[in-house]
């Protein structure tokens, strides 16, 4: 779809800092701070994550996602509601749309449905929307799905749409399931994960709303696409699925226009299937990057972080570049769902004028 969505606030929370550069500046300098818990494996070992310390052990579910998401939500809307108040105008109530977990994940909380947009209000001051705002219940490339529904928004009159995601895996069913499918990483399953939890949000605002704020970057083009072999089909990935929705991204953004993708930034860990899959999607669509494409995996530092990845990917490229520490000036966030669905998110820097 092409779109036309600036980037004017960010917010993060994660293992590694409770602002978005903290988050962004620590996973630039490759720290990670995995930590045990007090829960166990099926060996008897003790599961390793990356999580906040700021939490308590024993939260899990809704309260969690709420300390996760709240200081985050606040963050990203600060510059848009300061300037606001500046320029003396209303304060309307903002549409957020918020990518979670899928509701039938092991573990999943039944209040992250009917109360979490009500915590968040209360623990951010933030007034959210309620008639506008929308949760979507999917996997990692749900999060970029939240993308182009906040931006459908935006072009049907939005001034300001706020977009994130949140999730965490320090829950014992979650942690339970994922040990049970071979998908922790550790002594003996070298070809797994280190689960994460983290937060983040950005504002997005039409040309119109971001004439008073500063521009992070602008939202260029997004893809959706279906994977028909997805890990597990008894058919080989061929990565279809994410070579079509580069494709689609790359083309809403730049139509016929030749302009190379100079900056990745994927949800790709160290499980094999998505290192290949995005190995051999980038060698399909071989045309749209530069050479020696830039290829960095933050989730390696802030453990995966399921259908908060796209939102925390993005919020990374854009403090980059506003601190000038940024690769190039177009990128592309690229996240890989359990299941079939495949997303690409292009964003371009926005220079200061």
């Amino acid at each position: 779809m092409s779109v036309e969505a600036f980037v004017t606030g960010v917010g993060a929370r994660a293992c590694s800092g409770l602002t978005a550069l903290q988050v962004t500046m620590m996973t630039r300098a490759r720290k990670s701070f995995p930590r045990a818990s007090h829960l166990r494996d099926r060996e008897g070992d003790s599961i390793g994550m990356c999580r906040l310390p700021s939490i308590g052990d024993q939260v899990h579910g809704f309260r969690r996602f709420v300390s996760l998401g709240a200081p985050a939500l606040a963050q990203a809307a600060q510059p848009w509601m300061s300037a606001r108040i500046a320029r003396r105008e209303p304060i309307d109530a903002l549409p957020l749309v918020l990518a979670l977990p899928k509701t039938t994940r092991p573990g999943y909380d039944p209040d992250l449905t009917t109360r979490l947009l009500d915590q968040l209000i209360e623990r951010s001051g933030i007034e959210l929307d309620r008639q506008r705002s929308l949760l979507v219940h999917r996997c990692r490339a749900g999060g970029v799905a939240a993308f182009a529904t906040a931006c459908e928004l935006i072009e049907r009159g939005a001034d300001a749409v706020l977009v994130g995601g949140i999730d965490s895996h320090y829950d014992p069913e979650v942690l339970e399931w994922l040990d049970r499918e071979l998908r922790l990483h550790g002594s003996s399953t070298e070809n797994g994960f280190i689960p994460g939890e983290g937060a983040a949000f950005l504002m997005l605002t039409s040309r119109r709303g971001a004439a008073s704020v500063p521009r992070f970057a602008r939202i260029a083009g997004i893809g959706l696409a279906r994977e028909p072999h997805p890990y597990g089909d008894a058919e080989p990935n061929r990565a279809e699925g994410m070579s079509a929705a580069i494709r689609a991204a790359t083309t809403s953004a730049f139509g016929d226009v030749e302009r190379p993708i100079e900056w990745a930034l994927t949800d790709v860990t160290n499980e094999r299937h998505r290192v290949q899959e995005w190995s051999m999607a980038a060698s399909r669509r071989y045309r749209s990057f530069i050479p020696d494409l830039p290829h960095e995996q933050p989730l390696l530092e802030l453990g995966d972080l399921g259908a908060a990845s796209a939102a925390m990917l993005a919020t990374i490229a854009c403090v980059r570049w506003q601190t000038q520490c940024g690769r190039g000036d177009v990128a592309i966030v690229a996240a890989h769902s359990d299941d079939e669905e495949r997303g690409a998110l292009v964003l371009t820097q926005e220079r200061a004028s």
